[in-house]
C-alpha cells in the first residue's frame, strides 16, 4: 500500500519539461518586445494576435553568455492574457543575436518565479518554477554543460524515497520538490487513507547522470 500510494501521487504530478531549441533572434529590444521564437507564434494568422512582455531582465552570466528571461502574455485581444509563456535567451557579449535556450508555455493565470541559479558540487543548476492556475507548482531543473542547459530529471527520486519510508506511510509528491541550493527536500508523511502522520522525511539529494537521486533519508517529527 505504501509504495502503491506513493506511486499514484507521483504519477499525478509529472510535468512536461520546458521546451528547448536553438532559434536565433535579434538581441536588441529583447526585454521589451515579444519575438516569435521557438513555439511562440502571434500575429494575424496565428492562434493569438497579441503578445506583450510582462517581465524581461538579465538572469545570469555563464561562460561569457548573458542569460535573459522574457515572460509573455499571449491573447486574442490586446490587454488579455489567454496563455503565458517563458523564454530564456542567451546572448554572447557584443554580438547582435540571441539564442533561445529554454522555453515553456502555460495556461493563463500561471505565475513564473525568476529563474534561480545556484553553484553546486554537481555543477551550475538552474531552477524554473511556475505556479499554475489550479494551485499546483511545476518546476524544471537544468545543469549547465558545454554551453547549453541539460535537463535534470527531478521526479524519479520520489520512488527511491518511497521505498525507504516506514511501512504504511507515503508522501504527497505534488508538494515535494528538490531545493538545489541545499541539495535537499522535505516531505511530510501520510498514513494509508490520507491521514497526516506525525513524521516527516528530510532527504539529502545528489545528482547522478543528470537526475536527482536520494543520498540519505532522516525521519523527524513533523512541525505541522
Amino acid at each position: 500500500m505504501r509504495i502503491a500510494l506513493a506511486g499514484l501521487l507521483f504519477a499525478a504530478v509529472v510535468s512536461s519539461p520546458a521546451y528547448a531549441r536553438s532559434d536565433v533572434v535579434k538581441f536588441d529590444g529583447l526585454q521589451m518586445h515579444c519575438v516569435q521564437a521557438g513555439k511562440i507564434k502571434f500575429g494575424p494568422n496565428a492562434k493569438f494576435s497579441e503578445c506583450s512582455v510582462t517581465r524581461g531582465r538579465w538572469v545570469a552570466t555563464l561562460d561569457f553568455i548573458d542569460m535573459y528571461q522574457a515572460q509573455y502574455c499571449l491573447g486574442k485581444v490586446a490587454g488579455e492574457c489567454d496563455q503565458r509563456a517563458f523564454t530564456l535567451f542567451g546572448n554572447r557579449a557584443y554580438t547582435p543575436n540571441a539564442t533561445v535556450m529554454l522555453q515553456r508555455i502555460d495556461p493563463a493565470g500561471t505565475e513564473y518565479d525568476d529563474p534561480r541559479l545556484v553553484q553546486t558540487k554537481y555543477g551550475d543548476i538552474l531552477t524554473l518554477s511556475a505556479r499554475l492556475p489550479d494551485g499546483s507548482e511545476s518546476k524544471n531543473y537544468y545543469r549547465w554543460q558545454s554551453g547549453k542547459w541539460v535537463p535534470v530529471e527531478s521526479r524519479a527520486w520520489l520512488r527511491e524515497l518511497a521505498r525507504q519510508l516506514p511501512k504504511g506511510e507515503a508522501i504527497n509528491a505534488a508538494a515535494v520538490w528538490p531545493d538545489a541550493d541545499s541539495m535537499s527536500a522535505q516531505a511530510k508523511l501520510y498514513r494509508a487513507g490520507g491521514a497526516a502522520s506525525d513524521k516527516a522525511a528530510k532527504v539529502e539529494l545528489a545528482v547522478s547522470k543528470d537526475r536527482f537521486t536520494v543520498k540519505k533519508v532522516t525521519l523527524t517529527q513533523s512541525t505541522d
